[in-house]
């Protein structure tokens, strides 16, 4: 009876490590199936006209009382704001981007000799107000026009302006094709260098086209507002620059 069941055991065994063989077995197999693959990235870019500015500008008031430096920067924002919608800027392109309100203290403090273990609250002298403009200005033959009209009717900070598009996706979808040419015209130029064919395509990735924005700074605006003069600030859109990427993955075979 021990010599059955051991003889049992030893089958059950053999039987256990014959399976376990044939397993590895198969799934070496099946990592060795595996096709090997090529993978290709690339960009393309295209350059397009904008057909929109976005200028940002703000209306700085200062002064000892709080309440009449508010009244007065208000006073002074409307004033810039019925100018520009004189010069055909609706109000739903105009938008307050930020607000702040900054108190003013002392320029300095004197040092005490036995410092109070309390330290003392500064004085408050006044207050700067700071009122923030942002202008959608679709016709792009204005915009010296809309920065010079601003400046003059009482902003008197300016930040930048930024040339977009009012609808980017046709050109998003051309620099997509373009890098997808692009990379299919690498992966067709590697196989050749490597003696390989490209079977199939396994995989496509696209890296999401973007825009850089264009900007103008504030040297030609501050100018203006320092001249007051009948002309125009002259402003040069230029073109932009859409990006978009693409990886492909072939599966591979030699020739």
């Amino acid at each position: 009876m021990i010599r059955y069941r051991q003889k049992q055991f030893l089958f059950k065994f053999v039987l256990v490590v014959f399976l376990f063989l044939g397993a590895e077995q198969a799934w070496s197999a099946e990592i060795h199936q595996e096709p090997p693959t090529l993978a290709v990235s690339e960009e393309g870019t295209v350059q397009t006209e904008p057909d929109k500015a976005v200028i940002s500008l703000s209306v700085e008031t200062a002064g000892e009382v709080l309440e009449e430096v508010q009244g007065a920067n208000r006073k002074r924002m409307k004033r810039v704001m019925d100018r520009l919608q004189k010069l055909g800027i609706i109000q739903e392109r105009m938008q307050t981007s930020s607000l702040s309100i900054t108190p003013q203290y002392p320029p300095g403090s004197r040092r005490q000799s036995n410092p109070s273990p309390m330290p003392e609250i500064p004085k408050i002298i006044g207050y700067t107000v700071m009122n923030t403009l942002t202008i959608e200005v679709w016709d792009l033959a204005i915009v010296g026009r809309v920065v010079d009209s601003a400046l003059q009717a009482g902003a008197n900070r300016f930040s930048h302006i930024t040339w977009a598009l009012r609808d980017e996706r046709p050109s998003k979808l051309k620099a997509l094709k373009l890098a997808a040419r692009n990379a299919r015209e690498k992966a067709q130029a590697l196989a050749q260098a490597l003696n390989v064919q490209l079977t199939q395509l396994l995989a496509v990735t696209e890296g999401g086209p973007s825009s850089l924005p264009r900007r103008m700074t504030r040297g030609r605006a501050m100018m203006s507002m320092a001249t007051d003069n009948a002309g125009s600030t002259p402003v040069t859109p230029g073109e932009l620059p859409i990006h978009a990427s693409v990886t492909l993955v072939y599966e591979i075979s030699q020739e």
